[in-house]
């Protein structure tokens, strides 16, 4: 039979207590453009765009879509997981949850290619940089309602 000692007992609670500690900490660091950042690595890979680049389009992209955002907690468990390279416990989730995320990953893809040039860089390895909202600059586009 195995014997613990009263200090053996109590260095293994405290690590417990320590690392617990530490991942709280590190989960709850994470902001939303540490989100955006991994959502976005995942479907294109290593991003080069600038931090403040990367903050405008997240205020620009939360600003037109405040509802998309997942919960705080959801999205922290989220970008943890992207960054230690386990989202596929994604899977682990809820339905709705799972639904939510993939709507979310979505809608950023798509304003992404909206808001940024990311589409109209002349290689891979030039910066991405944010550039607004741009409006319909098609010359042939009818822009007015068709009356039926």
């Amino acid at each position: 039979m195995i014997e613990i000692s009263r200090r053996s007992a109590l260095a293994v609670m405290a690590g417990g207590v320590v690392s617990t500690g530490i991942a709280y900490a590190a989960v709850s660091s994470f902001s939303d453009e540490d989100l955006v950042r991994v959502t976005l690595e995942k479907y294109f890979g290593k991003l080069n765009m600038r931090i403040e680049h990367l903050q405008q389009f997240v205020l620009a992209f939360r600003d037109r879509n405040p509802w998309i955002f997942p919960s705080k907690k959801l999205s922290d468990a989220v970008t943890l997981l992207e960054e230690t390279r386990l989202g596929k416990a994604r899977a682990l989730l809820p339905e709705q949850k799972r639904q939510d995320l993939l709507h979310f990953d979505r809608w950023l893809i798509a304003e992404f290619h909206m808001l940024t040039d990311y589409a109209w860089r002349s290689s891979p390895g030039d910066p991405i940089r944010f550039t607004g909202w741009q409006p319909c600059t098609n010359p042939f586009a009818n822009l007015e309602q068709q009356s039926a």
